[in-house]
């Protein structure tokens, strides 16, 4: 390496990590984003596909997901330290609770609906949660380094 590359100059961004996190940390980002979208358009269209909650109950395949996916939302729960996080895949992991039990107990059409939308609001919550965790973890890994205004370096 030159030593060009190796000084920081004025304005530049250190990296306290290397490339591979950061590159994961965005694919995360725009994973959760991209779940938040969906799910925020799901409920503004009021487009619950119930037919999916059929679904859990026929196929073992459709019930062992949300099965899988409530235990590891919840086993997330315990591994993270921070509060914010622990909620947030509470969240999600009551979502998953409550679409399996709505597709298994014998309830009205008008609840399944309810445990639909509720499961969408709290999964919302849950992904702003996640979205601001991981827009606090580049904040705290990415500095800039300011830039010294009207100050020569003669």
């Amino acid at each position: 390496m030159s030593h060009e590359s190796q000084t920081q100059r004025q304005g530049d961004v250190p990296i306290n990590s290397n490339w591979g996190h950061y590159v994961g940390m965005a694919l995360l980002f725009v994973f959760f984003a991209f779940l938040l979208g969906l799910s925020v358009r799901k409920l503004l269209s009021d487009k619950f596909d119930l037919g999916l909650l059929q679904q859990i109950r026929s196929a073992w395949l459709g019930a062992l997901t949300y099965v899988l996916g409530a235990i590891y939302s919840f086993l997330f729960a315990y591994s993270f330290p921070a509060k914010h996080l622990k909620i947030a895949f509470l969240l999600l992991g009551a979502k998953y609770l409550v679409l399996i039990a709505v597709s298994y107990l014998p309830v009205a059409t008008g609840a399944q609906h309810s445990g639909a939308i509720a499961g969408a609001v709290a999964s919302q919550i849950a992904y702003t949660i996640i979205l601001v965790a991981i827009a606090h973890w580049f904040k705290t890994k990415l500095q800039r380094i300011p830039l010294n205004h009207g100050i020569s370096n003669s």
